[in-house]
């Protein structure tokens, strides 16, 4: 009989969100029951990321989580700027909510809005 599959492609599309949860790769790895080796390999190639987001302190005890890609475009930028990855992520969102930009810069605008103003435009 052969061995019972632990990682199928149902247990694999869970697993971005065990790390989004702040799971380390051997927590994964022991609440899947595999070998941490194993689920290197099996994410590799199903090219899944097990690098753990970074988390930034706030005030109030709360923390940002931010993927790797986005902490090093904000090093890269921050360090243009001669200012710091923290500040930088702290004056981001301050703009954002002063100047109530969520929508552009999540792109969420709804779509209805978008159409009425379009056929307002079309019909002046």
């Amino acid at each position: 009989m052969a061995p019972r599959a632990i990682l199928t492609p149902e247990v694999l599309a869970g697993i971005p969100a065990l790390i989004a949860q702040g799971m380390g790769k051997a927590e994964i790895a022991e609440r899947l029951g595999c070998k941490q080796s194993t689920l290197k390999v099996r994410c590799s190639n199903a090219g899944i990321s097990l690098r753990e987001r970074k988390r930034i302190g706030l005030r109030g005890g709360e923390t940002l989580t931010l993927s790797h890609e986005a902490l090093a475009s904000l090093k890269v930028r921050a360090a243009a700027m001669g200012s710091s990855v923290t500040r930088l992520a702290g004056d981001l969102l301050e703009m954002i909510a002063r100047d109530n930009l969520y929508d552009a810069v999540l792109d969420s605008a709804q779509p209805a809005a978008q159409e009425s103003t379009r056929h307002a435009q079309t019909h002046a």
